[in-house]
């Protein structure tokens, strides 16, 4: 199945992401341009040399960027893991089971297979963590033949690349935790989550195509937008403010600020989705067949720190549903 099909069947989660974000921009800027009419007022006050307008506004972009980490780590993570739940099983299977809502059915898988979103959350967390500390060990790699003329400048490309495409990875390799549930396998969430580390540093090549494609795609798509909501307001504060230059300042300001949070925004409610469809597609047929290599796996462990940790939380969790499992049922009398 394509990524425009996938995009197409899974319309509804985009749809919640853009009511979501639409929601969060318009309380954003409503709070913004108060703080910036404060700021403004005290700059007045206090003078030009008063620091007071940077306070403000420093104050102001915490609150937000504050208020948006909120949002992805409470509600909107929980979206993210179903929509990638139901990709997972559009992949596998080419349906969804019918009489339930996506969203609906998509939370369901997430409590199935990791009890819950903060279960997801913090297991997400730890191949974050572990994947970028094996593309860094990549990177130091192939600065051994930075003595070949323009391979300097090949991995300062990768290297853009992989930290861009890392925000997609680790929820690729969440798509192979769900991918062992639903064909009832007895891993659990941290062997399957190890696993899948495994398996993306062996197919990494093939995913990292979908990365460059998709980073092209989010650099333009953030360029093009910002200029296309910065360029009409900056020209109407212009207008506004034609004669009376402190306003134009005051104007032109909010119409910048502005046009960033429309951007982020907007990248964050259709881009992201899209491009995380892309990865984990990319990543599911990469797989496809695929097991865990063990002489990669040791290679990983001796690099990676966090990657030791998930494979040693794996090995807990495998020992605890051992324990559990030979604990004799007692019988009451």
């Amino acid at each position: 199945m394509s990524v425009m099909k996938l995009v197409n069947r899974t319309l509804p989660f985009l749809v919640a992401r853009v009511a979501i974000y639409g929601i969060f921009v318009i309380a954003a800027l409503i709070f913004l341009a108060i703080m910036i009419g404060i700021g403004f007022l005290l700059l007045k006050i206090f003078g030009e040399s008063s620091a007071a307008f940077l306070i403000v506004m420093l104050l102001a972009f915490s609150v937000i960027y504050g208020g948006l980490r909120f949002l992805e780590r409470y509600v909107l993570y929980m979206v993210k893991v179903a929509h990638i739940s139901i990709v997972v099983e559009l992949l596998k299977t080419g349906t969804i089971p019918e009489g339930k809502g996506q969203i609906a059915y998509g939370k369901e898988q997430v409590k199935q297979n990791f009890g819950s979103a903060n279960v997801a959350f913090v297991v997400d967390k730890a191949i974050h963590g572990a994947v970028k500390q094996i593309q860094r060990w990549t990177l130091r790699v192939g600065e051994a033949f930075s003595f070949v003329p323009g391979a300097k400048n090949i991995f300062g490309i990768l290297n853009a690349i992989m930290s861009v495409s890392l925000n997609y990875i680790d929820e690729a390799v969440v798509s192979y935790i769900i991918l062992r549930k639903n064909e009832k396998r007895e891993d659990t969430v941290w062997k399957s989550a190890s696993d899948g580390v495994v398996l993306y540093a062996q197919s990494w090549k093939s995913i990292l195509k979908t990365a460059t494609g998709a980073v092209v795609c989010i650099y333009g798509f953030s360029i093009i937008t910002f200029l296309v909501f910065a360029l009409p307001l900056m020209g109407i504060s212009k207008l506004i403010s034609s004669n009376t230059p402190g306003l134009g300042t005051f104007l032109g300001f909010i119409a910048l600020v502005g046009a960033y949070v429309f951007t982020v925004a907007i990248k964050r409610a259709l881009v992201d989705p899209i491009v995380t469809i892309a990865m984990v597609r990319s990543y599911q047929i990469s797989i496809n067949g695929l097991e865990p290599a063990m002489d990669l796996q040791q290679k990983l462990l001796g690099v990676s720190p966090r990657f030791r940790k998930l494979f040693e939380k794996g090995k807990e969790a495998e020992a605890e549903v051992a324990l559990v499992e030979a604990k004799p049922v007692e019988v009451p009398m």
